[in-house]
């Protein structure tokens, strides 16, 4: 089933119309052939070099050869809302009009007119470039738009002119049904700003889950492709998932997976929640852990990441099978709140507990603790997410209460996330329960990126009543049915830490 909705912004075109008179070929408009689904009335598809007449035809021609137009000049005008070029002919001449290259091009081909212009002027506006190519005396104009931009071919008189006006503002949309609960779309838009593609799925949770999958199924085992770790998974859908460290070590942020931390973040960040009866939420997380021993809390420094100097850290058995950490520290490996083992590195992590690792000077705090000692650990992640088994911590916030709220100031992001438009990954929550994944192709001819407040402006503007940022850059992808819907801007997909991805239930 498709749903395909068009929107063209409304070009005030300045008194453009067209004559029925003998010798001028009807007015050609782009956006009209294509709303109603039908093709300028053309012959061709490329423009080419004509084949060579038969003597016939040069008889035709050589007795036709009074009635020759010249194109005498090439003018161009530009405004807020059109780019113009104006064609001066000596006498009315038929046309044909032709779009190639995924309607970015226009090319205009007239017979029996000659002209002495050498070249056409410098394009201008919508325009990329404009060629004048001379084959005998069959002429042609070649448009090169920035971008299939709705445009009107037409002609006047007194004086002969043929005219064309490109649109500079214009904006498109299609939303297609994949399967009962899911929703493909894809949104265009050129203004002032520039040409921008995106990219979404509306996601009926009623129908498919939403879970957060490690690039390689632990978090130490490295960077996958969103393809393979789509594939692994049986996703129908998926796109990018938050932070990670390149050396593929270690997760960046607050993270929940199915009641077990995957990796904390310093800062308090905003991501997608999971609840025990499958809703989903979006809110800020606040990830705080310790380990009771000897009487006293000690806070974790880090979960699931590499040991540093005095740091305390905890792994479980999101991490992989052993802690890999060196001789030069004590791990404490702990069952049931008990003291199970006790060794000196690269702990055998239990799948029912936890390795707490202790270097340097906080090994002082774990002083005379045996094996079958009580070690209670104790982990939250905020009165926003609270029991919640499942939280993917990203962030900053793009939308709040039905409208764009950016909150990188206050979530600690620098100009790296923060700065200028980028490709973009983003997730946002409907009123009515459905989710939105959403990306933005970037630092490519078809797409300059969002920044953030851009990126709530369309989760907004595709229903969304709260929205978050996920990792972006090279790393936003978006992959349907085992297929790359997007164009990632490295012109190759990017190993990832981990990926949102959209499952069928069972």
């Amino acid at each position: 089933m498709n749903f395909n909705k068009k929107k063209i912004a409304a070009a005030v075109l300045a008194a453009a119309f067209t004559l029925n008179i003998a010798g001028l070929s009807d007015s050609v408009s782009y956006a009209a052939a294509k709303k109603t689904n039908r093709k300028p009335a053309v012959q061709t598809t490329q423009s080419v070099k004509p084949n060579k007449p038969s003597n016939n035809a040069q008889n035709a021609q050589t007795a036709q050869s009074s009635r020759q137009a010249v194109l005498s000049n090439i003018r161009l005008g530009d405004n807020a809302t059109y780019t113009r070029v104006v064609l001066d002919m000596s006498a009315a001449k038929k046309y044909t009009a032709v779009y190639e290259n995924n309607n970015t091009r226009l090319v205009i081909t007239m017979d029996g007119v000659t002209s002495p212009l050498a070249a056409a002027p410098a394009a201008k506006g919508a325009l990329k470039d404009i060629i004048l190519a001379k084959y005998g005396d069959t002429l042609q104009i070649i448009l090169d738009m920035k971008a299939a931009m709705p445009n009107k071919v037409y002609t006047l008189q007194n004086p002969n002119r043929i005219v064309i006006d490109v649109n500079k503002e214009y904006e498109e949309e299609s939303l297609n049904q994949v399967e009962d609960g899911l929703l493909n779309g894809k949104y265009v838009r050129v203004d002032g700003r520039g040409m921008l593609t995106a990219y979404m799925l509306d996601i009926d949770p009623k129908k498919f889950d939403v879970k957060l999958a490690l690039g390689a199924g632990n978090v130490s085992s490295g960077l996958r492709k969103l393809t393979t770790i789509a594939s692994n998974n049986g996703a129908v859908a998926g796109v990018n998932g938050g932070y990670f460290d390149w050396s593929g070590d270690f997760l960046i942020g607050d993270i929940r997976i199915n009641g077990k931390t995957a990796g904390i973040g310093v800062q308090n960040r905003t991501g997608l929640i999971k609840r025990k009866d499958g809703s989903y939420d979006i809110g800020r997380g606040n990830y705080s852990g310790a380990i009771n021993v000897n009487g006293r809390s000690i806070s974790f420094w880090g979960v699931n990441c590499p040991r540093t100097t005095d740091s305390v850290v905890m792994y479980n058995s999101l991490y992989g099978y052993s802690t890999g950490t060196n001789e030069f520290g004590t791990e404490y490996v702990i069952v049931n709140g008990r003291v199970q083992a006790i060794n000196q590195g690269n702990s055998v992590i239990p799948a029912n507990g936890v390795v707490v690792s202790v270097h340097g000077q906080s090994q002082a705090n774990f002083a005379g603790l045996k094996v079958g000692d009580k070690a209670t650990v104790v982990e939250g992640f905020g009165p926003e997410v609270g029991d919640a088994p499942d939280f993917y911590g990203a962030g900053p916030q793009l939308v709040a209460n039905g409208k764009v709220s950016v909150a990188s100031n206050a979530e600690q992001f620098g100009n790296d996330v923060a700065g200028g438009r980028a490709p973009r990954t983003a997730v946002g929550l409907k009123d009515n329960g459905h989710l939105l994944l959403m990306v933005v192709d970037g630092r490519q001819s078809h797409s300059i990126g969002a920044s953030l407040t851009e990126m709530g402006q369309l989760l907004v503007k595709y229903g969304a009543v709260k929205g978050f940022n996920l990792d972006g850059g090279g790393s936003s992808e978006m992959i349907l049915n085992n297929r790359i819907v997007n164009s990632p801007s490295e012109g190759v997909e990017r190993r990832i830490g981990n990926a949102m991805l959209v499952m069928r239930k069972n």
